[in-house]
């Protein structure tokens, strides 16, 4: 294929050759659509509707329907998402059309989200107000009184929670330990050493401890994931949308667990280090065996 010019070759700057590629347009835009729009247009999934799309009417297969969509609340009749590059193929095709995209999504490596972000917002053609950053984000809405003050609350009711386990399991251990002392003096007139009653207190308290933290793990977990995402509202006092996601990081979960578990152990313990009493003495002792 060639082209020659009217004019001289050497007198032409530039030319611009567009060429079309016939290809089979789909039948049907396949989109996403929420509950609400299946509501409002008396849909459901599987169904073919008409929406109008640049002047032109456009058929759409409902593949799937969700709550909600990003940037739509509950007081619009419902939101649909479409498949852009099918769409543009079927405009193309009918009508010699197409949509051009309004924003760009761009994922960049680790670390150098506000790098890129300073650099396209540094661009001539580009607004430097249109420039979205997902941390940045993120950072507005924790900082957001409506969305950090329960969190807040919480974490600091689950502070206070491993607090009051911790006493009352050291309570619960010492008061075992004391209870268990004429006992122990006996097993020692046995022959028995202070280490290894040490160990199997020791032992038969973390069995206990152990069972109650797992618990408690899982009652947490259904808490924090129950309790949060309904008590968290964005800036304008509604439901976020997407959802809260609740994540609770292991490597804090594990110092907690920690601390919990310290202090009922280092009392079961500590009869292993510390002076006893003669045995004979403790079995004199009113109460003695």
């Amino acid at each position: 294929t060639g082209y020659l010019p009217d004019a001289d070759m050497w007198r032409v700057a530039s030319v611009t050759v567009r060429l079309q590629v016939p290809q089979p347009a789909p039948a049907a835009v396949p989109a996403v659509v929420t509950d609400r729009y299946l509501a409002s247009a008396d849909a459901r999934p599987g169904r073919r509707v008409d929406l109008t799309v640049g002047g032109h009417p456009v058929p759409v297969r409902i593949v799937r329907a969700v709550r909600a969509l990003p940037t739509t609340t509950e007081s619009d009749g419902g939101a649909v998402l479409l498949d852009l590059r099918a769409l543009n193929l079927l405009l193309g095709t009918r009508y010699g059309d197409g949509a051009p995209p309004t924003e760009w999504w761009l994922t960049t490596d680790p670390g150098a989200a506000a790098r890129v972000a300073a650099e396209v917002r540094a661009l001539p053609d580009v607004d430097p107000g249109r420039v979205t950053v997902r941390d940045e984000i993120a950072a507005r809405l924790r900082d957001d009184p409506f969305g950090a003050g329960p969190t807040a609350a919480f974490a600091a009711a689950a502070v206070v929670a491993v607090a009051l386990a911790a006493v009352g399991f050291a309570v619960g251990a010492a008061a075992a330990r004391r209870a268990r002392d004429a006992e122990f003096a006996v097993l020692r007139a046995l022959g028995a050493s202070r280490r290894r009653l040490a160990r199997a207190a020791a032992a038969e308290q973390a069995v206990l401890v152990a069972l109650a933290l797992a618990v408690g793990v899982a009652l947490g977990t259904v808490l924090a994931r129950t309790i949060l995402p309904l008590i968290t509202l964005a800036s304008d006092a509604t439901r976020p949308a997407p959802p809260l996601l609740v994540r609770l990081p292991p490597g804090q979960v594990a110092l907690l667990l920690l601390a919990v578990a310290a202090l009922p152990l280092a009392l079961t313990a500590l009869p292993a280090v510390r002076r006893h009493p003669d045995p004979a003495r403790t079995l004199r002792a009113p109460g003695g065996e």
